[in-house]
């Protein structure tokens, strides 16, 4: 892939600028090659010089706002270069200056523009004229006035040339500053110089506020966009520690302190520091530097994650839809072709080699509704027991195997791209009994709090779930795992079978039944 500044052709306002300016330096060369002619230019050297700055200041104004519809930098213009000119009686050797201004803003803006660009530097014309007594205002008014006609003429004829590229510039505008956004993000995806990695910098953020502040821990809350609370790496008590961002707005409590994430015009998150024995201004101060230098970095990591988490998703559907829309379908046609076969076939092998073939390919429409069904999975309401759930009742429709559910969770919703990533690792493990190990019973356990995290994908199949060549489930399961900050281990089960286990640092143990907990079976 080639670079945004290789791929992206010049933008309407790069040539327009470009324009702009060629016409400020062909009317000031325009200019000095009429004073070398008349044999003025020294004595108008001094005007040249400061006409030749107005227009490149203008120009360097431009160039800054060069995406904006800003109309002042004309209309100054227009005031300033025929008050510089008139004001010094200089309007016959450098009467083209008189004449940019109105060009310009026909090529940057448009008619109506011109127009007033045209009125105001004739008002400005008057003004100068009518502040010289001494000078002869009729003489100078004849030489000024066929510029200022120029000037509206050239300007008029631009303004029509350029009205195309300026609606093309219009309708591009939203999509330009989308371009210029992702071009920016892709850079720092891709460039590896950027950590866009919110659990990693949440915990480089706590280490650095209990250096700071000396506290025992410090748990990291950001704003969704729904405006709630979530935490980056929670804790025990995460939601008491979550009631203290609320409690704290205004009072502090001994061992405890909120100190906010501020962004530019609000505030994007909180960190609870807990076990400061006494909480300073100075210790105070010193926290919300460490909190204000992580702010923007951890918010763009949420976001990142955010657009990374919806294309993710927008192209597992792409893929879902590609695979039902083509290949299935094709498949299914060939399974008519071969039942036309056996039907009308009158020797017996090939009836029974129809029959055979036209079982394989049932089995391949099975395999691909479930890889279907696994792209269009998800967690939908931030629970992964309820989309385990789901899936283990489908797959035991579907199969015939019997699953057991044992799902305990409780406390908040793990973060999304956990969760995703823990119901991907069970989606593969369960894949592999159903597809490879010949069980008859599924058992499927999972516990959470919110905090920590275990999930079990027992079978009582054939065993023997090693690692096989080009077969990459068993990697792909131990990547998410470590995504995730958890440790996947592939084990065999005492009475046959395979034990899939994924575990947090710290396992959860259940202690009954909960909000959400279940125990049943299916089949």
């Amino acid at each position: 892939m080639r670079d945004a500044d290789e791929s992206t052709p010049v933008s309407t306002a790069v040539s327009t600028w470009r324009a702009t300016t060629a016409v400020r330096v062909f009317a000031v060369a325009l200019s000095i090659g009429a004073t070398i002619s008349d044999g003025t230019v020294v004595a108008s050297a001094p005007v040249l010089v400061v006409v030749f700055l107005v227009a490149m200041v203008m120009s360097l104004l431009e160039w800054k706002s060069r995406d904006l519809p800003t109309h002042w930098y004309a209309v100054a213009e227009a005031i300033v270069v025929p008050t510089v000119v008139v004001a010094t009686e200089s309007t016959v050797g450098l009467g083209a200056c008189l004449a940019f201004p109105a060009v310009v803003a026909g090529v940057r803006h448009g008619l109506v523009t011109t127009l007033n660009v045209t009125l105001v530097a004739g008002l400005a014309t008057a003004a100068t004229l009518a502040a010289n007594p001494d000078g002869d205002a009729a003489e100078q008014a004849v030489s000024v006035l066929p510029w200022l006609a120029i000037g509206l003429g050239v300007g008029l004829l631009a303004s029509w040339q350029s009205r195309g590229s300026r609606d093309l510039a219009a309708r591009q505008a939203p999509y330009a500053a989308a371009h210029q956004l992702m071009a920016r993000i892709h850079q720092l995806a891709t460039s590896g110089t950027v950590g866009l990695d919110s659990a990693s910098l949440a915990t480089e953020l706590e280490a650095a506020m209990l250096k700071a502040t000396a506290g025992a821990r410090c748990t990291v809350f950001v704003v969704d966009h729904d405006h709630d609370l979530r935490a980056l790496n929670p804790g025990t008590d995460v939601e008491r520690l979550q009631q203290e961002i609320v409690v704290q707005q205004s009072d502090r409590t001994p061992g405890a302190a909120v100190v906010p994430l501020r962004g530019a015009q609000q505030v994007l998150g909180y960190c609870v520091v807990v076990g400061v024995p006494r909480w300073t201004d100075e210790l105070d101060e010193r926290a919300r530097e460490v909190a204000d230098d992580f702010a923007l970095r951890l918010d763009t990591a949420v976001l990142f994650e955010d657009v990374r988490s919806l294309a993710t998703s927008e192209e597992r559907n792409r893929i879902a839809r590609d695979m039902h829309d083509g290949v299935a379908q094709e498949i299914v046609g060939l399974g008519y072709i071969v039942d036309e076969i056996e039907s009308i076939s009158d020797q017996e092998q090939t009836r029974e080699l129809a029959s055979t073939l036209r079982a394989e390919i049932t089995r391949l429409v099975s395999e691909i509704r479930f890889s279907i069904f696994d792209l269009r999975h998800q967690v939908t309401d931030g629970r992964v027991s309820s989309s385990l759930a789901d899936y283990a009742r489908e797959v035991s429709h579907a199969s015939g195997l019997q699953v057991h559910l044992s799902l305990a969770e409780s406390g908040p919703p793990l973060p999304p791209r956990t969760a995703t990533e823990v119901l991907r690792v069970a989606q593969e493990a369960i894949g592999n009994v159903r597809k490879h190990a010949r069980a008859k019973n599924l058992w499927v356990t999972f516990d959470s709090d919110g905090t920590a995290l275990r999930l079990e994908v027992t079978d009582d199949g054939v065993g023997n779930a090693g690692p096989r060549e080009h077969h990459w489930g068993l990697q792909t399961m131990r990547e998410r795992a470590e995504g995730v900050g958890a440790r996947l281990e592939v084990i065999p089960r005492r009475d046959g079978g395979t034990v899939v286990s994924l575990r947090s640092t710290s396992t959860v143990t259940p202690e009954g039944e909960t909000a959400h907990g279940h125990h049943r079976a299916t089949g």
